[in-house]
């Protein structure tokens, strides 16, 4: 981060320059409403699809909207801690709260499928594991952010340092979770099941949405870990470099799941699958010999 510290002139406190140059403010608040639309509309689908594991990215869309919230307010108030420190904060942690609904939904998604055989991971692994990690992730940027809050130039360099970590763990994460959804994405692609068979879910676009909001917040973590890594950097130097590899990306990672929201496969899938089983009651009470979902599948 690029900070300049003031140690003081003939006697007077030393003092922090936040950022090296003026927030815009007309930027600041465009965001604020952009999340906040996402977001509201984000809680309103939560309730038709009954996506209440929806509601950790509904809380980074909280984040992202007060955070930028905190970068128009610090326009004019580059060495005010206050202002920065609300935005850096939440600006910062949101992510890992949009990727702990991600990791939730692709174990549902799997479940609504009764596709459990072909993931490489179990469902109940994949929510654990992968939140588990994503919490740890939030903790380490918290605080290191939070630390960073002091103005002490040591302590905020041990913060950037703690950050980084954070970062890169996220990262490696994240390569692990898509190699989860991919390897799940073909075998199912090469042996769907009955409820993929015999409906039609069109499964694959979700699943590409979720590919897409995982490669943007991966972008997003790279560019921040690059500019946490360098004390000085062009990427410090511009505001644009924020909305364009921060802002702009966290708003793709939301959207594309409200455009192709992951509630609405898993709700019909599940009914689908609901449908299916009673169908096959039906059948068995009525002396129908059952062809059987393996029988299918072979």
């Amino acid at each position: 981060m690029d900070f300049t510290f003031h140690p003081g002139v003939n006697g007077s406190d030393p003092w922090v320059e936040f950022f090296p140059y003026n927030p815009s403010k007309p930027a600041g608040y465009a965001f604020v409403v952009l999340f906040g639309l996402a977001t509201v509309t984000h809680i309103v689908l939560m309730f038709p699809f009954k996506a209440a594991y929806f509601i950790p990215l509904i809380l980074g869309g909280i984040c992202e909207t007060f955070g930028y919230y905190g970068r128009a307010w610090a326009h004019n108030r580059t060495t005010a801690i206050d202002s920065w420190s609300l935005q850096q904060m939440l600006i910062l942690c949101a992510p890992t709260f949009i990727a702990a609904t991600i990791y939730m939904v692709l174990g549902r998604i799997i479940r609504s499928f009764n596709a459990e055989h072909l993931s490489p991971m179990g469902t109940k692994k994949i929510t654990v594991i992968f939140v588990l990690n994503d919490v740890i992730c939030f903790f380490t940027q918290l605080g290191g952010a939070g630390v960073q809050i002091t103005g002490d130039q040591q302590v905020m360099d041990i913060g950037r340092k703690v950050v980084l970590v954070g970062l890169i763990f996220a990262l490696v994460v994240f390569m692990v979770f898509v190699w989860v959804a991919a390897v799940f994405h073909r075998r199912l692609s090469a042996y769907p099941t009955p409820v993929i068979m015999e409906n039609q879910l069109n499964w694959k676009r979700y699943m590409w949405a979720i590919y897409v909001s995982c490669f943007v917040l991966m972008v997003r973590n790279l560019v921040r870990l690059v500019e946490f890594a360098a004390v000085k950097s062009a990427l410090n130097q511009k505001e644009v470099y924020i909305y364009v590899f921060d802002a702009f990306m966290m708003f793709v990672s939301v959207v594309v799941l409200l455009v192709w929201h992951p509630g609405l496969l898993i709700k019909r899938a599940r009914n689908a699958g609901k449908a299916g089983v009673m169908c096959a009651s039906m059948e068995q009470g009525s002396g129908v010999p059952l062809t059987g979902y393996a029988d299918r599948r072979e």
